[in-house]
């Protein structure tokens, strides 16, 4: 079926007028054929038995025109291979292989890059990358990695490596207020990529490669969509000051059969909120389900409104949440979950009146630090993007999203494993209404809320009352220069 017998010639002749994120106009005429090979390829019989091919035809038109209104908003391709990496030992694994076959480049982002043994490793590894020639960058967080040692740094330096160290605390090297840090967690090695939830330290690590304190998944690409992700990591060296800066890689050759990637950012100071968008929409747009999985759970309003929207539209909603603090000694980050949860399963009561589904989980085996979601059985992100304010407006975040019904499929396998292992939490929960607990929580999320006020960091400057205010001082300043020099040319003028 031709996507104008579905309605899309008007849709197509908008969407040829859009520009990509960095400006360039999108090649439709290359992507239309492939677009609508991977939304076929999603909404078959085999993979929807219960419905008919009426339905069908309707999903297939709403996806279609929802990946077309998200290619705006992020480099995108086809032909690529995603893998799920599941737990610390499997994806270091994977990516010490990596660093270990690369031939020309090594580039590795982290928000943590501790002293532990497992970051030894990753050291050794990428000393030895640069002693062979290739092309090493270590980006890390100051804060983040404040207790990277100062020897390692110094040897890479020697061998060649170039390593920055994101937002400095010093006022001779700062790119920002304190607030603003790197949370993105990357590795290029040249066609190879990885982007997640996992930094290079011990916690993430299980029987082999740490302590097993935290639970994590991360993703490994192949294809096209490794060289989007490098771009996000040299806007990530952009953002660290300019001093280091390195060219776009070749775009790797494609996979087939391959499944649609989108690399998605979030990054305050350039108005780039790509990634919380598109988590947005793709919210308002399930039909069957949403599962989320993800740390440290009290969202701004808007990701807020768009959760409970699901169940008011008799979707199912499943979220799978950390029911253990990473936070010493006080756990202030399951305290100030737990008040946001009381008024969430609250509201969504209300909700599930229209024949939808709330089920919140808390995994207390571990540190839930995983963050991925999956929509509908065909729609999935991956990356390190928390459902927290820092997130949605302060962190330099990624994200990768994929359009396949298998991958989805399998993260949602992931989630409902991990849902087994946990316990469910609901509104009659004691938690929820002990007086003393309420008041601890209360304390705990008030200051994360005020931790993430504008006031705190000045980064949200493009809100609409800011641009307005702007608009009028530019407009009274031009009006005040115009008056002052049409009058200082009238001599004689008192």
């Amino acid at each position: 079926m031709s996507w104008s017998n579905w309605g899309f010639s008007g849709t197509q002749e908008w969407l040829r007028k859009s520009v990509s994120s960095r400006g360039a106009w999108l090649d439709w005429s290359s992507h239309d054929g492939e677009l609508q090979g991977c939304v076929d390829a999603a909404f078959t019989s085999a993979n929807f038995p219960g419905e008919d091919e009426q339905s069908l035809v309707a999903r297939r038109q709403k996806w279609a025109a929802l990946l077309h209104r998200f290619q705006k908003y992020g480099h995108y391709s086809t032909g690529n291979r995603v893998t799920v990496l599941e737990g610390g030992d499997q994806c270091f694994a994977c990516m010490l292989d990596a660093i270990a076959a690369a031939e020309t480049r090594v580039w590795c982002e982290s928000y943590i890059f501790d002293n532990s043994p497992v970051a030894e490793v990753f050291f050794k590894a990428l000393l030895d990358s640069a002693q062979r020639g290739l092309d090493v960058v270590l980006l890390v967080d100051f804060i983040g990695s404040f207790s990277l040692r100062t020897d390692w740094v110094s040897e890479l330096r020697q061998a060649g490596a170039e390593v920055v160290f994101f937002n400095p605390v010093l006022p001779s090297s700062c790119v920002g207020p304190i607030s603003f840090r790197d949370h993105r967690k990357i590795t290029i090695c040249d066609n190879v990529g990885f982007c997640g939830g996992m930094n290079i330290h011990e916690e993430v690590g299980e029987e082999k490669y740490g302590t097993g304190k935290f639970y994590d998944v991360h993703a490994l690409l192949e294809g096209p969509s490794v060289a989007d992700l490098a771009e996000v990591f040299r806007d990530s060296l952009s953002e660290a000051g300019g001093k280091v800066w390195r060219d776009p890689i070749p775009r790797p050759p494609r996979i087939e059969p391959g499944v649609y990637v989108q690399i998605l950012q979030s990054n305050v100071r350039r108005r780039r909120r790509t990634l919380q968008k598109v988590i947005a929409h793709a919210i308002n747009a399930a039909d069957e389900s949403v599962s989320l999985t993800t740390a440290y759970f009290f969202p701004p309003g808007f990701l807020k409104r768009a959760l409970l929207q699901v169940p008011a539209r008799g979707v199912r909603l499943s979220l799978l949440l950390s029911g253990s603090s990473d936070f010493y000694p006080l756990p202030g980050d399951l305290l100030a979950q737990t008040y946001f949860l009381r008024s969430f399963l609250r509201d969504s009561r209300e909700c599930e009146e229209s024949q939808g589904e709330v089920k919140v989980h808390l995994y207390e085996q571990r540190h839930m630090h995983a963050k991925y979601m999956s929509v509908d059985g065909v729609f999935s992100t991956i990356g390190s993007f928390n459902f927290d304010l820092y997130s949605a407006r302060r962190n330099l975040e990624v994200g990768v999203a994929v359009f396949d019904h298998s991958f989805a499929r399998g993260l949602q396998a992931i989630h409902d494993k991990k849902v087994q292992e946990s316990r469910r939490t609901v509104f009659e929960d004691w938690v929820y209404h002990q007086p003393m607990v309420q008041v601890a929580c209360a304390i705990a999320y008030g200051v994360v809320r005020l931790s993430g006020r504008n006031m705190f960091d000045g980064l949200d400057c493009f809100q609409r009352k800011w641009l307005v205010r702007k608009a009028a001082l530019t407009f009274l300043l031009e009006e005040q220069s115009a008056q002052f020099i049409a009058t200082s040319m009238m001599w004689g003028l008192d």
